[in-house]
């Protein structure tokens, strides 16, 4: 049986169970009739015949009001071994334990009638079940927030905050920025991989939901390219959008690998890496070279002062060191860190000003400015940046249009020319904050 965990948080986790019969697969069928028992809630006896059971650990952070720690066990009826003359019932109850064993939650759901079959049901009869069940959808979230509010208000139960996914989990769905910065780096990762001195491929893994997740870049080098991905290869698995946007907060690239190295917990990891010491050396090689490569466009002063910005914008970023670095420094590598004023550009930056066409560099590098000032006026939050920006553009709107009423009103008074000022400033507001955006 395959089960996927869904959270609010747009993450996802599927589990491969097989299905077990040993004792303590049984003894945890036990507890959780016990629990269901405890909480008044009626559930089937399990037979040996017709009975899916199966117990795994639980890796996957799923209600703000429990740890990622503990358990869970499954006991639902096999639809292979009911017969096939009759609609298999569904009946699964799953019980989730503690990491002491005692069982904390007991859910189940279960069939309350017959199964309908959509291709036998008549048009009215697919209206009324549509016109029934259409705004459980809707209604499924404000749920959530009240029971959450339930439990938190007048229960006063301790909320754990979300730790970012483990490497066999899905992260959330990136973000249009993400999205952007991440192709970018994709692209970067593959030339790197491209015109290394590595004899062997390296098998990358975006986060996210995307068509394209995994890709296999092999290098120059190699003679001949295997048909299939080898175990020797390096693995590079992003497991969480948070990477792309904390990656381009670093002028130095290998740095920020290295300081995820160094994070002891695995609820703030980023990404996953079978090599972390060849990954360290393929994206801080050529640094230097790459930051004082040539750019088409580097006579163009109004397309210079942008990249000011934003290298202004990371000199005086507050990157996050993980507490491990702080409490014991002395097992810093010296080599490893750098001052991030000393380096004009990252090399992903440099990367996409001289190889990615004109539209993908204005939105890569809108993109890590906006990130980067989010950090100073938005408390790292630039969906609060993209809110100040529509408040701005509604306000001019408000000023046009209260300033075309007024020259309206006064088409025949001898002040027409100031008032015919007034709109022709008032209607250019929007080109003007568009031209200060286009310096960020």
């Amino acid at each position: 049986m395959v089960l996927e965990v869904n959270n609010t948080f747009d993450e996802r986790r599927m589990y491969l169970l097989k299905g077990t019969s040993d004792p303590d697969a049984e003894a945890l069928d036990v507890q959780q009739t016990t629990a269901a028992d405890e909480t008044g809630m009626k559930l089937p006896k399990p037979s040996n015949t017709g009975r899916f059971t199966d117990a795994w650990v639980k890796d996957f952070h799923v209600s703000p009001f429990n740890s990622r720690k503990g358990s869970y066990a499954l006991s639902a009826y096999d639809p292979f071994l009911l017969s096939q003359s009759r609609p298999s019932p569904i009946n699964n109850t799953i019980t989730l334990s503690s990491s002491k064993d005692h069982p904390k939650l007991v859910a189940r759901i279960f069939s309350t009638g017959p199964a309908i079959d959509p291709s036998e049901m008549s048009l009215w009869s697919k209206l009324r079940f549509i016109a029934s069940w259409w705004w459980v959808g809707f209604v499924t979230f404000p749920r959530i927030v009240r029971e959450a509010g339930k439990l938190f208000f007048r229960r006063r139960l301790h909320v754990w905050y979300r730790p970012e996914v483990l490497k066999d989990s899905i992260g959330r769905t990136e973000t249009k920025r993400e999205k952007t910065i991440e192709d970018c780096f994709r692209k970067f990762l593959k030339e790197r991989v491209e015109h290394s001195n590595m004899q062997m491929p390296l098998k990358y893994t975006s986060a996210g939901t995307g068509s394209k997740r995994e890709e296999i870049f092999y290098p120059e080098s190699i003679a001949t390219v295997p048909e299939k991905f080898t175990p020797d290869g390096i693995q590079f698995k992003v497991l969480t959008p948070l990477f792309y946007s904390s990656v381009v907060r670093s002028a130095h690239i290998s740095d920020f690998i290295y300081t995820e190295e160094l994070r002891r917990d695995d609820k703030q990891r980023t990404f996953w890496t079978s090599d972390p010491q060849k990954l360290r050396e393929l994206l801080g090689e050529k640094q230097i070279a790459d930051s004082n490569r040539s750019n088409p466009h580097s006579g163009i002063w109004m397309r210079q002062v942008p990249w000011v910005l934003l290298r202004f914008l990371r000199s005086w970023s507050q990157y996050s060191v993980p507490k491990e670095v702080l409490q014991n420094p002395d097992s810093l590598d010296p080599l490893a860190y750098h001052d991030i004023r000393t380096i004009r550009l990252s090399a992903l930056d440099e990367y996409v000003r001289s190889n990615c066409k004109r539209l993908q560099t204005e939105e890569y590098r809108k993109a890590v400015s906006t990130l980067l000032l989010s950090d100073y006026i938005a408390f790292g939050n630039p969906e609060l940046i993209d809110a100040f920006d529509w408040c701005i553009r509604l306000l001019f709107c408000y000023v046009f249009v209260d300033t075309a009423v007024d020259w309206v009103h006064s088409l025949f008074s001898p002040c027409i020319f100031m008032r015919m000022s007034d709109i022709l400033v008032s209607c250019n507001l929007i080109h003007i904050w568009w031209f200060v955006k286009s310096l960020l």
